[in-house]
């Protein structure tokens, strides 16, 4: 009995980490999604006229999420290098990983980025969407 409670403990506040840090990806995901979509929405009437000049959908997801996926390919570089720089505190707080292995610096950044992808897919859908002669009618 002992030993359960004593096992218990010791993987609360990893139980704890990973939900919070699930819910932090959600939010991030979100935010990501609303501000793709509001990009659709300001730009619909150039994306418009991007596909009535005959613009591909390869051209027309590129010109949706790039800017996107620079900021976030910008901010898993800064949070690596941070990483990096913070060696000696996070192995203090990790037993048994090294704080520099590839996979504890890769995969958070991996994590991101796909979820910037999923969050990038209803926006592209969106703005493949858009109807060039009704948008070049409204004006």
């Amino acid at each position: 009995m002992r030993t359960r409670l004593r096992d218990f403990c010791l993987r609360l506040p990893a139980l704890l980490a990973f939900f919070f840090a699930t819910i932090a990806l959600l939010l991030a995901a979100i935010g990501l999604y609303g501000v793709l979509h509001y990009s659709v929405l300001r730009r619909e009437r150039e994306i418009g006229i991007r596909l009535s000049l005959g613009a591909s959908l390869g051209s027309i997801a590129r010109l949706v999420t790039a800017r996107i996926f620079v900021s976030v390919s910008i901010g898993a570089a800064a949070g690596i290098t941070l990483g990096m720089a913070s060696v000696r505190y996070v192995q203090t707080l990790l037993f048994g990983v090294k704080a520099t292995a590839p996979e504890m610096l890769l995969a958070p950044a991996l994590v991101l980025l796909i979820a910037a992808l999923l969050a990038a897919l209803p926006a592209v859908l969106r703005a493949a969407r858009i109807d060039p002669t009704t948008m070049l009618r409204a004006e």
